[in-house]
């Protein structure tokens, strides 16, 4: 018999944040190419467009959480998390892309 395990208060804000930063990362993967070889602005719109995608999508998922799931509810910090991960991935992609020519 094991003895009962308390759960990490939290882990599922870690796990929205991972999630959105892997889907906003992969959101401007296909474009790599284009983001190294084309010009500032063109490295702007695409990482503004992974983030207006990212977090639309995590806005509407709670939306529908709420409104459209019996049994669900959309929670703020959720989002927040969505948010903050959507972020993290469009950094993260930045900043390894942004030296390759």
């Amino acid at each position: 018999m094991l003895p009962p395990v308390k759960p990490v208060v939290g882990m599922d804000k870690v796990v929205h944040l991972l999630m959105y930063a892997t889907f906003a990362f992969l959101c401007i993967w296909g474009y790599r190419r284009q983001f190294v070889e084309n010009g500032e602005a063109y490295r702007k719109k695409a990482l503004m467009l992974a983030l207006v995608i990212s977090i639309a999508y995590g806005g509407l998922t709670e939306l529908m959480q709420e409104f459209l799931v019996p049994k669900r509810t959309g929670d703020w910090f959720d989002f927040l998390a969505d948010s903050i991960g959507t972020g993290i991935g469009v950094l993260v992609f930045h900043l390894f892309f942004r030296r390759k020519k």
